[in-house]
């Protein structure tokens, strides 16, 4: 469990009315025990300044609010941010009953309040991300968008981000968002793993390190659309085909692969049965080491597979997944930490909230 947040539950806050604005709510005020930090806290953007509420598609009989839907600390949260959220969430067309839109509302609102509790400290305790920071964390973040062969996929990417509703700004902003959360966790947590919560995880969690029969083979790859043309798609299968009979031939793999204009991963692709590759795990496992498969497709394109190398199944050893465990309790520890944060920050906060019911 990581300490990241989705952007529908990160972003800014709104007010909406599931039958009419027309009566202002009476405020709801949560006092504590601190002074205001209106003025640490960001300014916000060009979009949240605006008075009037956002064109957004909310479901019939439910107005985007206007104004503020709370204040924290003496900062308006504006209803902007809040229209947009709930838009994501049941602006669909979809029919939600009254009183789940009215649950779904208030977790919203109570999580944009923490954003805006957690952005407070952010600038009291002066924290700042650095260009290579977020360089870094952006580079992580695309990271696990990649092909087959471990290129960044440019086109899952963008898929994504259409799905989610996102902008690339949006991204970014987000991104920075999660990483200055992350060092507000750094000062003010404790996130620091011991060797004996390292072992007792090891030994509380033995089938974890269960590694499946695997198969470890090199690739060559001829890349081919997924919808191409048939003669592209035929002109794609002619060259894999070559690439086969040269390979099965004896050829040296690297000289086979130059010559077809392809770069082969240095490192093998390790494949067990239950491998989301199941086009080329399927046939690994059909093959002896030292075997040619002939041209297996793909959605990426026409693969040819040599197998190198057989593995059993086993039990991992501790030193083997050491970082491994060392990385998901540290994630543990960023989120519970995080979660620990916000519920001291929010019962020193002076908060009104706004929502019309």
């Amino acid at each position: 469990m990581t300490f990241r947040m989705s952007i529908a539950l990160l972003a800014g806050v709104g007010v909406v009315c599931l039958a009419s604005c027309s009566k202002q709510p009476r405020p709801e005020t949560t006092h504590g025990d601190a002074t205001s930090a209106s003025q640490s806290a960001p300014s916000p953007t060009a979009e949240e300044e605006k008075p009037a509420a956002p064109a957004v598609a909310l479901p019939p009989g439910m107005q985007a609010a206007v104004g503020s839907v709370a204040t924290v600390n003496g900062k308006d949260i504006p209803a902007a941010r809040f229209n947009r959220d709930l838009a994501r969430l049941v602006g669909t067309g979809v029919r939600v009953p009254q009183d789940r839109l009215k649950h779904i509302a208030r977790n919203i609102l109570s999580r944009l309040i923490e954003q805006e509790l957690r952005a407070q400290a952010i600038a009291t305790e002066r924290i700042v991300l650095t260009e290579p920071e977020f360089e870094e964390a952006y580079k992580t973040y695309t990271s696990r968008y990649v092909d087959a062969e471990g290129h960044f996929d440019e086109i899952q990417f963008r898929a994504t981000l259409k799905r989610n509703g996102m902008t690339m700004a949006q991204l970014k902003a987000q991104i920075r968002n999660e990483r200055m959360a992350r060092k507000l966790v750094q000062k003010l947590g404790n996130v620091s793993v011991t060797d004996a919560e390292l072992h007792a995880f090891y030994d509380n969690n033995n089938a974890s390190w269960v590694e499946d029969e695997s198969r470890d083979v090199r690739t060559i790859l001829t890349p081919c659309p997924p919808r191409a043309e048939k003669q592209a798609a035929l002109a794609c299968k002619k060259k894999a085909d070559e690439v086969y009979a040269a390979l099965s031939a004896g050829g040296d793999f690297e000289q086979i692969a130059e010559r077809f204009g392809n770069s082969p991963p240095r490192a093998p692709m390790h494949l067990t049965r239950s491998s989301t590759n199941q086009e080329l795990a399927r046939a690994a496992f059909t093959l002896k080491v030292g075997e040619v498969h002939a041209p297996v497709q793909t959605r990426w394109g026409w693969f040819v597979i040599r197998l190198i190398e057989k593995n059993k199944a086993r039990v991992r050893a501790y030193e083997e997944v050491e970082d491994d465990i060392r990385t998901r309790l540290t994630e543990r520890k960023y989120y519970l930490e995080g979660l620990r944060i916000v519920r001291d920050l929010r019962k020193k906060a002076n908060i009104v909230t706004r929502l019309p019911y």
